[in-house]
């Protein structure tokens, strides 16, 4: 049972309320609880392989959690694994498909310069809150993991990410890149998993850039009209890209 609402979230209007919680917050344990069911649907990973892949982590992980406040219940999360002496889970494990050392993959995309790294551990959202027509969760996860990053100063971003899920970022404009110019492989139960880093930096400005393009090309022209769908998908992606920088209708929502 989650606990009550902050009085300052309480009040607002909105279905859905996000938070940044650390790992002993009650609140921790429910996000766990929508990474072992969609990890478990997706990917086969039962509860015990989630502890043992994370356990060593759990003491340095975030959570932003979503919270669905007519269901009361969770609906989509991100763990944030921060540095620690464990290493970044992404970086500890990427050697192992994409070859190369921890050291080759810091040098190589700059990571010594004493600039804060963050690993995007995992992103799930449960089933009933995905597709086109229920955006509101994965956008919030990703707005509130903008702010964060923002205020805590992050510049290095890595992560393990499946196809779909890179797909999904790609297609907002996110600027990840492959690690040490890797290509897909096999990982924890995904046929497709990408090892993936990011300046974000360069996010807020890549971001910009491509929900401009995506308006630009979801403009209504008589060959835009020969693929409805296409339009959409470029309409929503640019409306996704856009609150994601902005802010705009989600950021009462947020307590960070």
């Amino acid at each position: 049972m989650r606990p009550a609402l902050p009085r300052s979230l309480a009040t607002r209007p909105g279905r859905f309320a996000a938070f940044l919680v650390g790992p002993d917050d009650p609140l921790a344990d429910a996000g766990r609880s929508v990474e072992r069911i969609v990890f478990e649907t997706a990917f086969g990973l039962d509860a015990d392989t989630m502890k043992a892949e994370y356990s060593g982590y759990d003491a340095v992980s975030r959570f932003i959690v979503v919270l669905d406040r007519v269901r009361d219940r969770p609906a989509g999360v991100i763990r944030l694994i921060d540095e620690s002496s464990a290493g970044l889970k992404t970086l500890n494990d990427a050697p192992a498909h994409i070859g190369g050392t921890v050291d080759d993959i810091r040098a190589h995309h700059r990571m010594t310069d004493g600039r804060r790294a963050v690993d995007v551990a995992t992103l799930a959202v449960l089933p009933e809150y995905r597709g086109a027509r229920s955006v509101l969760v994965s956008t919030l996860l990703y707005r509130t993991l903008y702010r964060a990053f923002h205020r805590d100063g992050i510049t290095h971003v890595v992560a393990m990410i499946d196809e779909p899920a890179y797909r999904n970022l790609r297609r907002i404009g996110t600027p990840f890149v492959p690690m040490l110019g890797s290509s897909p492989f096999t990982y924890l139960g995904s046929a497709e998993n990408r090892a993936l880093y990011g300046d974000f930096r360069e996010f807020g400005p890549a971001i910009t850039r491509n929900a401009a393009l995506l308006r630009e090309q979801a403009r209504v022209t008589p060959a835009s009209l020969r693929s409805p769908r296409r339009l959409l998908r470029r309409r929503v992606a640019a409306r996704i890209a856009t609150t994601i920088i902005t802010g705009e209708g989600l950021d009462r929502q947020i307590h960070l």
